[in-house]
Order: structure tokens, then sequence, then C-alpha cells
């Protein structure tokens, strides 16, 4: 009987600590910097009247992006995109590097390994055709 008294004396009191211990173990472990892999949809936008695209597309990019381990949890593909923009283009082949900086990511967050890092966009001349 004795234990079962030791065990419920100052429940509340005994309760609370362990939220409080838990939270701290959950704040302490989710500040630590963490890695994680994503594949983020590429869509180009802007393609210019009488040109169309020649050369294949990737449909993802890989991404991995680093940052607190609690963000990286709660990090949702559908919030991060990746757009290229053709407008102002000619025919021809057109390289877009440098794509981390299009990547729009979450605050907190950065990329650390991006591929493809370049992409090859080859624009043609597309031609009407008449039929008589």
């Amino acid at each position: 009987m004795m234990i079962w008294q030791a065990l419920v004396n100052n429940l509340p009191l005994k309760l609370l600590s362990l939220l409080l211990a838990a939270a701290l173990w959950v704040l302490a472990t989710g500040a630590k910097d963490s890695e994680r892999d994503i594949s983020i949809p590429l869509s180009i936008g802007n393609l210019p009247a009488g040109l169309s695209v020649a050369s294949p597309l990737p449909g993802t990019v890989d991404v991995t992006v680093a940052g607190p381990k609690i963000r990286l949890l709660g990090l949702r593909p559908e919030e991060m995109s990746l757009s290229l923009d053709l407008s102002n283009l000619h025919e021809g082949t057109v390289t877009f590097s440098g794509m981390e900086k299009r990547l729009r990511i979450p605050p907190g967050i950065t990329v650390m390994r991006l591929y493809p890092s370049a992409i090859d966009v080859k624009l043609v001349r597309t031609t009407r055709r008449s039929f008589r």
C-alpha cells in the first residue's frame, strides 16, 4: 500500500514534470540540423508564340535540403516549386543553370544538392501547314 501512495502522492506535479521533460526533449532533438531528399516537379511557363520545346525535359528535379529536423518533418513537396520562365527567348538552345536560386523553398531551409543542376531547353520554330 505504501508504494501506491508514493506513486499517486503529488500526481498532478509529477504529470506536469513528465510533460515538461517530454517537451524539452522534443525541442532539443528537433533543433538539430538534418537533411532530406525531395523530388520537386519541374514546370515551364511563358512559352513564346510560334516556338515549341524540342528537347526532353525532366519531369522532376531531385533536391537535398537541410535545416532543423522539426521543419523538415513537416515539409511537403507541394510547398516547393521550380519553374522555368521561357519568355523573351528565341529559337535555339538555352541552358538554365543556378537552379537553386530559382527554387522556392520555405525560410530556414537551405539547398544542399540539386540534380540536374543545369537544364538545356531547345526551342524550335513551329511551322504552320495549310491543307487545301
